[in-house]
């Protein structure tokens, strides 16, 4: 039942635009003729002048001007104030003015001709013949209409040449008679073409309408699936826990696009062909909680995810909105702290541990503990000569290693990450230590420093 009603409303839609655009035609054609109309009776009225009483001339004249005015003012108003649900009104009224005007040009034959003068009579029949052809053209978008016109026009002068009961009169009416039949035909067969026409104009605009809509819908669409995908993407890259960026957001966001950052930055900085030096870079901190297990196997599970987010939280208040920090296992943070100077990592190492150190944590039934926090972290770029030798992976490896000598020597503390060839000119130096990363170790070319001071 809702499609059948869809379907009768798309229906009377389509007729309803057929006829409103057959309507538009029909005025701009009468607007158009009637200027035609008006010189034809004017030509008439010469042709006239001295074989009709001047009166009569003038009368007929001034009536078909006055209707031409009038129907001009009609015109106006009709494009001026038309709506669509007055379509049946202006019809009807264009009808009715048809039928005037057909019948003004068509009573030619009764106030200018006179039975005396049998040629005048012809010549008028031969004009409103003329009138029909042009009516076919121009009127054909309503048959009514035109039949109002055209009927008027032409069948009003036919039957006064058939009255005057001459062998010529008589078959020029009978011969006219055809020639309106074959008119009408015409102008029907031209109707029929026209709202076939309309009809497949009106079918092509809904259709690039539909498709424009299901376009639209489509890319809609793909507008809220590309934002799913980002929302997702972003929780995949986000631990449910601390809110913090986890481990995947670093090493396949993160880490790939600040190496090319990094690469177009100093190739900027230093040329192809030059060495410099400087303290500004990227600082990477690896950190954890200190003996985090004892606080889960003695407080519980709960206790532990409170010290966690405590704990994000704090590390959260020391950095800017640019730095980066996140959790890279159970109790692994990583901070890295973007366009920095070399010279403050450790003062900021310092200042996230004596943080945690002092303020104690809140845990479940409104107790505290203390909690301490291991540190190892180093600048990038690792070498001042050839700043992009060693990548953020091998910079973040290294971290985690100064992480673990500082758990092997106490906890509780900071260790600087550094280097011998730091200021190394020799490319062959600098590729041996960022090829064989554990033997640099091993030579103390890479080496582990404590920044902590004890009293």
């Amino acid at each position: 039942i809702i499609l059948k009603k869809a379907d009768m409303i798309s229906s009377e839609q389509r007729e309803s635009y057929i006829e409103n655009k057959k309507l538009a035609l029909l005025t701009k054609s009468l607007a158009s003729n009637m200027p035609g109309t008006l010189i034809t009776c004017i030509v008439i009225s010469i042709i006239l002048w001295e074989t009709v009483p001047t009166n009569t001339i003038l009368i007929w004249l001034s009536a078909n001007i006055i209707f031409v005015i009038i129907r001009y003012i009609g015109l106006w108003i009709y494009h001026k104030g038309f709506k669509a649900n007055d379509t049946k009104f202006w019809k009807i009224l264009l009808f009715i003015s048809f039928i005037i005007a057909g019948t003004l040009f068509g009573s030619s034959v009764i106030f200018l001709a006179t039975p005396e003068r049998a040629e005048y009579t012809i010549f008028l029949y031969l004009v409103a013949g003329a009138m029909v052809s042009g009516s076919l053209g121009a009127y054909h978008k309503y048959i009514p209409i035109f039949i109002a016109y055209s009927g008027t026009v032409f069948l009003i002068p036919t039957v006064v040449l058939y009255n005057m009961d001459t062998t010529i009169t008589t078959t020029m009416s009978l011969l006219g008679i055809l020639f309106y039949l074959i008119s009408f035909l015409n102008a029907k067969k031209m109707n029929q073409d026209l709202t076939e026409t309309l009809g497949i104009r009106y079918d092509n605009n809904m259709l690039v309408r539909k498709i424009n809509i299901e376009k639209k819908h489509v890319e809609l669409l793909n507008a809220q699936l590309i934002e799913k995908n980002h929302e997702l993407k972003s929780l995949t890259r986000v631990d449910p826990l601390t809110g913090l960026k986890n481990r995947r957001y670093l090493f396949e966001e993160f880490t790939p696009y600040h190496t090319k950052l990094m690469e177009k930055q100093w190739m900027k900085i230093l040329g192809t062909n030059k060495r410099s030096s400087t303290n500004y870079g990227y600082g990477i901190f690896m950190m954890d909680i200190d003996k985090f297990k004892t606080v889960n196997d003695n407080f519980g599970h709960d206790s532990g995810d409170m010290v966690l987010k405590q704990f994000s939280s704090r590390l959260i208040e020391k950095v800017r909105e640019d730095d980066v920090v996140a959790r890279v296992g159970g109790e692994e943070f990583l901070i890295v702290l973007q366009d920095t100077d070399k010279n403050y990592l450790p003062i900021f190492a310092e200042t996230v541990r004596n943080y945690n150190e002092s303020i104690p944590f809140n845990i479940t039934q409104d107790r505290t503990i203390n909690i301490t926090t291991s540190i190892g972290f180093i600048f990038y770029p690792f070498f001042d000569g050839f700043p992009i030798k060693m990548n953020f992976e091998q910079m973040i490896s290294l971290a985690d290693k100064g992480l673990y000598y500082a758990k092997q020597n106490g906890r509780n503390i900071s260790v600087r990450i550094g280097c011998t060839e730091q200021k190394s000119s020799d490319l062959k130096v600098v590729d041996a230590i960022a090829s064989d990363i554990p033997s640099a170790i091993e030579q103390k070319k890479i080496y582990f420093e404590i920044s902590t001071k004890r009293d």
